[in-house]
């Protein structure tokens, strides 16, 4: 869905864009684990592991590793000259907790630790997450819009020797129109520290198996969007993406093609599994 991801999460993987989208976890509702492997340019991919399950009455729990890496890089010395093979990493591990207050509005928050290496010099750090989801506020037509909000990786530098980054600090806000029972259109507003702000759209289609003459609680969903960050500097087809999604009640596979132009196109699977 182009990244829209302020109101419209919904799975365990959600608590990394948004965490408040853990309100929609019903206290009945059973755990899910949801395992994520992104196949992005050239040697590069990273993968995720989340799990949520609810917390009494009005919260749920999560918690969430992110993994990004690349093939082997080739070290050189100060005169140029090669010095070996090392294997850039970047790790996340975190935990959050949501919460529905009165009324349709949920808040989250969580902390995450943060790790990086390129080749033998490492270094670690903590950040914070917050998040808020307010469902239902207005009917546009006959569907009701969510809105939500949230602030990413808010915590000191990452220092990597006599060098310190800041952290890639987001503010996402957006909002879910339930066009239909079965098709939502998403709009997020993205503002990260280190590039200007973006747009990013969406939309989702489903189908459920009772239209299809089953009576099995199977969904099939067609999604697709446009992520403006995503132009920026790349020339051929690009901020395009689509996907769909298979969703059996226990079992829920997903898949987003998401092409970058001249550079290449990176593919993303997640299946997830309810207990």
């Amino acid at each position: 869905m182009g990244g829209v991801s302020a109101a419209a999460g919904s799975g365990a993987e959600a608590v990394f864009l948004n965490p408040a989208t853990l309100s929609r976890i019903a206290a009945e509702a059973p755990s899910e684990v949801a395992l994520g492997y992104d196949a992005l340019l050239e040697s590069a991919y990273s993968g995720s592991a989340a799990y949520a399950r609810p917390l009494g009455r009005d919260g749920a729990f999560a918690a969430g590793l992110l993994y990004a890496s690349q093939g082997a890089q080739t070290s050189y010395n100060a005169i140029g000259d090669a010095t070996g093979k090392f294997t850039p990493t970047d790790l996340a591990l975190g935990a959050w907790y949501a919460r529905r207050l009165i009324g349709p509005l949920s808040l989250a928050g969580g902390l995450k630790i943060i790790r990086s290496a390129i080749d033998d010099r490492s270094g670690t750090t903590a950040a914070v997450d917050f998040g808020l989801l307010a469902k239902q506020v207005a009917e546009l037509g006959d569907g009701p819009l969510d809105l939500g909000f949230s602030v990413q990786n808010i915590g000191p530098p990452l220092k990597l020797g006599s060098s310190s980054d800041p952290l890639p600090a987001r503010i996402r806000a957006g909002g879910l129109w339930r066009v239909a029972p079965t098709l939502d259109a998403g709009l997020d507003v993205n503002i990260p520290v280190d590039h200007d702000p973006y747009a990013s759209l969406g939309v989702e289609g489903r189908l459920p198996a009772s239209r299809m003459g089953s009576t099995k609680p199977w969904v099939i969903a067609i999604r697709g969007g446009y992520d403006q960050n995503r132009t920026r500097g790349v020339d051929g087809f690009t901020g395009f993406s689509a996907g769909a999604g298979f969703d059996f009640s226990a079992l829920r596979l997903d898949y987003a093609w998401v092409p970058f132009g001249d550079l290449g196109t990176t593919n993303r699977i997640t299946i997830a599994f309810r207990f």
